[in-house]
């Protein structure tokens, strides 16, 4: 071997050895799904949607969502649109899952939309649309994502208040065809 290759040799060896030690693998993009939807506080003057937005980080390194936002919409006869959901700024775990809970408050008027098409057909199909933008180091993803859950009179009824309307006593989910008799002629 000539003596003037043997330094090349070392430095391309070296530099080898150094670089190998400074890749890392390539960022992934992290996935972003509803894991759940939830009715809490339901009265005839609001209800609550508890949205529990989940992003799974599949990096070794953990990520920033700059912004969570998603409106929420209900089957009637078509769908409805029911309020907006949005969270800011929470870091998200390397290697796993990060949930967080999104409640939206909705009014009066859809409220009581909401709730006769409940008691009418004994369930209300709910559905979450969005977008969550995830920061990871020096790149950033906009995932969007779309979950529908069928809520069921029965998984109401420890939160819904027992109404009671002029004339009219209402006890309980065994009556409610009755007040989705009367919801029907009001809404």
């Amino acid at each position: 071997m000539k003596p003037a290759l043997l330094p090349f040799i070392f430095f391309l060896f070296g530099l080898f050895i150094l670089n190998s030690g400074c890749m890392e693998p390539p960022i992934r993009e992290p996935i972003v799904s509803v894991s759940d939807i939830a009715l809490s506080n339901v009265s005839f003057s609001a209800i609550t949607v508890n949205t529990t937005v989940t992003i799974f980080n599949p990096n070794p390194i953990g990520a920033r969502v700059s912004r969570v936002t998603f409106d929420v919409y209900y089957l009637g006869d078509t769908w409805t649109y029911l309020g907006h959901g949005e969270q800011t700024g929470f870091d998200v775990k390397s290697d796993g899952n990060t949930s967080v809970v999104v409640p939206v408050n909705i009014g009066t008027a859809p409220a009581i939309g909401a709730i006769g098409s409940l008691v009418r057909k004994g369930s209300l199909t709910v559905r979450v649309n969005g977008s969550a933008f995830v920061d990871i180091r020096v790149t950033s993803f906009e995932k969007q994502f779309e979950q529908s859950r069928v809520i069921n009179a029965s998984d109401i009824e420890g939160i819904v208040p027992m109404a009671a309307i002029p004339g009219i006593a209402i006890h309980g989910t065994d009556n409610l065809g009755q007040l989705g008799r009367i919801l029907g002629s009001v809404t």
